[in-house]
């Protein structure tokens, strides 16, 4: 995964347009190396590229890719059950079952909300002790392509590591719902603290997440726990805190005096905490030489702790040891402080309530560097079975740094679907093509591919059309908005009877002036049913175009769309 990450972000930007330019830092990392757009977040924007580009390949050539939805695999063809798998059997919207042969390169994602009351749930079976956790996972997440692999014979390997994210966050309106969204871990990496319902800190912000969620259930009965960002961290992150305080996930503050009043925390104990906290970023900057004072700690330091080669992160209450390499550590351990100077009890806040939540799944099928499944008897590749992305287990070992959950989609996705189409040639089509197929990848070598994504322009997905608007799939198009509503002839509603239409059973919204009935899309929605349902009877414009790109709409829901707004 190291080795091709370089080349994988270089396919990513010249091929798909993705904008990938901002670097940042995140927990338990030793550099900045998380890469994400100025815009929307990556995973968005990467699968929507992906998508929109083999939906051309599609319209241009329907026999070159098909993409079926709403159909469901329920079992992997594999007669004998040591044989090679030849194909999957699945079951198509009118229910009807279907066989297709070929290799199969199982990509259903981990299993972080697979919290069945049954036997069938795999967090019951293998982490029983977080059955009681929320997670940041959709309802599709529950290891579905694990299961019918495993069914099959392949191997699993790693099941009980399940990562527990330290921020999720929690809806003020619906603290107890299942599901949570997540707060980015870059937030943290601008410069963001956490505080105990006391205002005080008690935890390096930027440990691992299992160090950071440990100190958090360790420290449970001082909860709620408050992610703090100043102004500079928030205009750091500024697409992330618009989005949240659109969903209402996060709230800002004029001082730390109203969010203390509004919390009930002492506000000398806010202070207290924002003068420790200064105090320890400049003797850690004077300990590496830089400025001895706050803001020379927020300019300097950061960067000057990047190169430290070494250093051990521990957990709240442990022994620290200092590292001259990244300067003296705080009592949490912590050697990376950013934008510390603009925390001022007169300064505003961007403040979101947090709680560890079960956010993914190391494990998984057990697949080897090539992404083939591994046979759960003989520990040998499974001819014609492949994994790639959170399904594929032991990637990551026991634990995973934020930022390599995409990259691992990204390479073994590229990894898969070599290894398969090799497989798929060779053993389909004969020699020749297979020799014919070694030829294009010597031409294709990874060292020879650039590290660094280069200034030229991206090409064209294959076999695009030059003015297809799919072609290049990060670009916006032209949105569907009420006046093409209007020209349609479409019923007029008012706010106030959208309103009405404000629950799971029965759910509209708009968007751009349109009014969507969005009832049968809940289920389909990526995110989850709930992205959605914070926006039943209300006007969710303003989120959706942070979070979407404008044709969406047009592309995947134009049956929802049944009126335009009167008022």
């Amino acid at each position: 995964m190291a080795r091709l990450s370089g080349p994988s972000l270089d396919w990513l930007v010249r091929y798909f347009n993705c904008d990938l330019s901002k670097l940042g830092f995140m927990g338990g990392h030793s550099r900045p190396r998380t890469h994400r757009g100025k815009e929307r977040f990556p995973g968005m924007a990467i699968t929507y590229a992906l998508i929109s580009a083999l939906e051309a390949v599609q319209k241009v050539d329907p026999a070159r890719a098909r993409i079926l939805t709403k159909a469901r695999v329920v079992r992997l063809v594999r007669h004998p059950l040591d044989g090679p798998v030849t194909g999957v059997v699945f079951q198509d919207r009118e229910g009807n079952q279907h066989m297709e042969r070929g290799a199969v390169v199982i990509a259903t994602g981990g299993f972080a909300a697979d919290f069945a009351q049954d036997d069938s749930s795999l967090i019951a079976r293998f982490a029983p002790q977080l059955t009681k956790f929320s997670t940041t996972n959709a309802d599709h997440a529950t290891g579905d392509g694990i299961k019918i692999a495993e069914q099959a014979g392949a191997g699993l390997v790693d099941m009980d590591r399940i990562q527990v994210h330290p921020s999720g966050l929690v809806d003020p309106r619906d603290p107890n719902n299942h599901v949570k969204f997540l707060c980015a871990e870059a937030t943290r990496g601008a410069g963001g603290i956490v505080v105990d319902r006391h205002g005080q800190r008690f935890v390096d912000e930027l440990a691992r997440r299992d160090q950071v969620s440990a100190a958090m259930l360790k420290h449970d009965g001082a909860s709620p726990f408050y992610l703090l960002l100043n102004e500079k961290s928030a205009r750091e992150m500024e697409w992330h805190c618009k989005h949240y305080v659109g969903r209402g996930l996060m709230k800002r503050y004029a001082s730390g005096h109203e969010f203390c009043k509004a919390t009930r925390i002492k506000t000398e104990a806010l202070a207290a905490t924002y003068a420790q906290y200064k105090k320890d970023a400049a003797v850690n900057a004077a300990s590496r030489g830089a400025d001895s004072g706050a803001a020379g700690a927020a300019k300097r330091g950061f960067f000057s702790s990047l190169f430290g080669l070494g250093e051990k992160r521990v957990a709240a209450g442990t022994a620290v040891a200092k590292d001259s390499s990244r300067g003296t550590p705080d009592q949490f351990g912590k050697t990376v402080f950013r934008n510390v100077d603009a925390f001022s009890m007169e300064g505003p806040l961007y403040v979101a309530w947090i709680a560890p939540v079960v956010h993914y799944t190391m494990g998984g099928l057990h697949v080897n560097e090539r992404a083939e499944v591994l046979d759960a008897k003989t520990k040998k590749p499974i001819p014609g079975l492949y994994c790639a992305g959170e399904a594929a287990g032991g990637v990551h070992g026991k634990n995973r740094l934020g930022g390599n959950s995409l990259l691992d989609c990204v390479v073994y996705g590229r990894v898969a679907g070599e290894a398969a189409t090799k497989y798929l040639f060779a053993t389909y089509m004969g020699p020749f093509s297979n020799n014919r197929l070694n030829t294009i990848y010597s031409h294709l070598a990874i060292e020879d591919l650039p590290l660094v994504p280069k200034a030229a322009a991206p090409a064209k997905p294959a076999e695009a059309p030059a003015d297809s608007k799919e072609a290049s799939a990060c670009s916006d198009a032209s949105p569907a908005t009420a006046v093409d509503g209007e020209s349609k002839g479409l019923k007029r509603y008012t706010r106030a009877e959208v309103a009405k239409h404000n629950k799971e059973s029965d759910c509209w919204c708009i968007v751009r002036g349109l009014v969507l009935n969005l009832t049968e899309f809940l289920p389909d929605h990526p995110g989850g049913k709930q992205s959605v349902l914070m926006y039943a009877g209300s006007d969710a414009t303003k989120e959706f175009d942070l979070v979407h790109q404008p044709e969406v709409i047009d592309k995947y829901t134009p049956d929802a769309i049944i009126g335009v707004v009167s008022d």
